[in-house]
């Protein structure tokens, strides 16, 4: 993989899932890497910094003169729509500034699959409808449309919309990690169908996913957003028939839901013709 060597980078959220894999990963290949994060770690590569202080951030980068940032940094949390604008929108704002200020050339961002919300055709392309149903995606598109208005100063923006991410490291809550424990806690394997069948999902490990940012460090666009996906689509009936036949469990039980789901998979032509990304790890 060709990336541009001995420039500085500076990942934000560097402890959580992504951020910590991407880590390794560009530690691990030599490069002049740096992880600040709103969390407290004992990795002593990730100075504890928080992006609602715009002042310390502008500091910051101006002390290190960052060639990128990879802002990976975000809430999660659904529980209150004003933290996570202000958790996730504010402290986007607070960095942007400061990259301007502190003349950053390259800003990669960290966006999601959930900017689309419901799904109108299959694969959904970079200019499906943006109609985001959750307050993270919501949160998301905002922060797209801070980078496009920043892209009119010198700062060349890339923004990746991340499919469901996998792999080890994951927290138990989400479907992979749910449906393996439920294997190892309980035994069983218990799967959702709709009234419109098993829902079709697009999932991506998180190497693929660290391997399309580095990747994205040689992108040349003012402005580009490119969907980071498997494009396969695969849904948790057959992951568990895949989980079914590694373990010792002897069934796989149906729960029945009296509604429509939502199914995804993403168009991923864009990014492999321009980026040259290609995931190289299936579910199954």
């Amino acid at each position: 993989m060709v990336i541009y060597k001995k420039k500085k980078i500076l990942v934000t959220g560097a402890s959580g899932f992504i951020g910590s894999n991407l880590l390794k990963s560009l530690n691990r290949k030599k490069f002049l890497v740096s992880g600040i994060s709103n969390s407290h770690t004992d990795n002593y590569s990730i100075k504890p910094l928080s992006l609602f202080s715009k002042k310390k951030i502008t500091k910051y980068l101006h002390e290190h003169d960052f060639d990128f940032v990879i802002h990976l940094g975000a809430s999660v949390e659904e529980y209150d729509s004003v933290d996570i604008l202000k958790n996730n929108c504010q402290t986007t704002l607070n960095l942007l500034n400061a990259c301007v200020d502190a003349k950053i050339k390259n800003f990669i961002y960290a966006s999601s699959h959930t900017v689309y919300g419901l799904s109108h055709y299959l694969p959904i392309d970079e200019n499906h409808t943006l109609n985001p149903t959750t307050n993270y995606g919501l949160s998301k598109l905002i922060n797209e449309n801070f980078c496009k208005l920043f892209s009119q100063h010198d700062i060349n923006f890339t923004i990746l919309r991340i499919s469901s991410v996998y792999g080890n490291g994951q927290k138990e809550r989400f479907v992979i990690p749910t449906l393996i424990n439920s294997c190892i806690l309980r035994n069983e394997l218990v799967v959702h169908k709709y009234k419109n069948g098993f829902q079709i999902m697009d999932f991506v490990h998180v190497d693929d996913v660290c391997s399309s940012i580095e990747l994205a460090c040689n992108s040349k666009h003012k402005f580009v957003i490119y969907n980071i996906a498997s494009g396969k689509p695969i849904t948790a009936f057959q992951i568990a028939k895949y989980l079914k036949d590694l373990t010792s469990v002897d069934s796989i039980k149906i729960r029945k839901i009296k509604k429509n789901t939502n199914h995804f998979i993403y168009d991923i032509s864009k990014a492999g013709s321009e980026l040259k990304f290609k995931p190289k790890i299936q579910v199954s």
